[in-house]
């Protein structure tokens, strides 16, 4: 008897936990099922195509518009320097000095010279005068007349050979002095008093004395990938970022390299910058956005696009229908994207899909509050 009562209850047991678990299948099913047809309120937008700008973004470094290493026009010790590092020159001043001794020397040399060829020349010209007075009487020979002819010609040639030697003797003293050739800034000193300054590079000697930039204007050379060459244009405006600086500067596109960098693929432009106070300085690190003609382009919140750049999708609205639809994008911002594939002009989108937003589900439009 008591064995009996035992499978009985076991039975029952079994019975009960059975029945039990289909009780627990069966809500699951209805609840699927009432969320299926429950009308589940979103926000909905339309797609609709408007202009964007997609700027070309370029990496660089800041230049001197010139870049001078200013070294000696004539041969000899440095003698007295009269820049330093820092110091901002106007065109023709004066920058350092050769010692002028030895120029001074040839200077006079060369006056001497011509003096001595100037005084042969009028004797050679009264000479000539004399036997061409004598010619028609008789008294001289045609010999003595293409003599004296020959020798003034040759006076006035050293006269003239004389004067270049002095000219060029001038000059050379006016070399020891070098100057700028443009308005610019000193921005190294590669030499002190006393060194020897040449002007051939195959000596062995040192050619530079200072470095000088024009900093009055300063470009920003970049480099823009080359996917982008064909969205690069000549005279297109652009704002340039600078390190150290809060504010972007105007500048434009001037120039277009165009031979692309076979190893970064690359291709490098120029955009100049006005600099009239020198507040920006030659190798400072630079970020270009180069403004391109707007396009027409679906662009949506970020927050109505679901998943990764990989696997994005988003959620329409057809006739009260969630679907769901996978979509190719490109990031504009933190708060839009721009779609590439997939949506159309026009179509309901799902603004913020929950979590729980299943394709097939119904939707309706969420009723805006009245503002109070």
């Amino acid at each position: 008897m008591a064995i009996k009562n035992i499978i009985l209850l076991f039975s029952i047991a079994i019975f009960a936990f059975v029945s039990g678990c289909s009780n627990d299948d069966s809500g699951d099913v209805n609840n699927d099922a009432i969320q299926q047809n429950a009308i589940l309120q979103v926000e909905i937008i339309t797609a609709e195509a408007e202009p964007l700008t997609d700027p070309v973004e370029v990496f660089g470094t800041i230049a001197a518009k010139q870049s001078s290493a200013i070294g000696a026009l004539v041969e000899g010790p440095l003698e007295t320097m009269f820049v330093t590092v820092g110091d901002r020159v106007k065109k023709g001043q004066a920058l350092f000095q050769i010692r002028q001794a030895d120029y001074k020397r040839r200077v006079a040399e060369a006056s001497a010279a011509l003096r001595l060829t100037e005084a042969q020349a009028i004797q050679a010209e009264r000479q000539y005068d004399r036997v061409i007075a004598l010619a028609p009487r008789g008294f001289v020979s045609k010999a003595q007349v293409e003599q004296v002819e020959t020798d003034l010609a040759v006076a006035r040639a050293q006269v003239s050979q004389s004067q270049s030697v002095l000219a060029t003797a001038k000059q050379a003293l006016r070399d020891t002095i070098a100057r700028a050739p443009y308005n610019g800034v000193v921005t190294a000193r590669m030499v002190d008093e006393g060194s020897y300054l040449n002007n051939r590079f195959s000596m062995g000697e040192q050619s530079s004395a200072l470095q000088l930039q024009e900093l009055g204007i300063v470009a920003a050379i970049v480099s823009a990938p080359q996917a982008r060459v064909d969205d690069l244009k000549l005279n297109q405006s652009a704002k340039v970022y600078i390190d150290g600086f809060d504010e972007p500067f105007e500048s434009y596109v001037f120039i277009i390299n165009d031979r692309v960098n076979p190893e970064s693929r690359t291709v490098e432009l120029r955009l100049p910058i006005r600099n009239p106070d020198y507040r920006i300085s030659s190798g400072l690190g630079a970020r270009a956005l180069i403004e391109t003609p707007p396009e027409n382009a679906i662009i949506l919140p970020r927050s109505a696009v679901k998943g990764d750049s990989a696997a994005a999708y988003i959620f329409l609205s057809e006739k009260g229908i969630a679907r769901r639809r996978d979509v190719k994008t490109e990031s504009i911002d933190f708060e839009r994207v721009k779609i590439t594939q997939g949506v159309k002009s026009g179509e309901k989108i799902i603004k913020n899909p929950p979590s729980t937003l299943r394709d097939g589900q119904k939707v309706e439009r969420k009723q805006r509050k009245p503002a109070s």
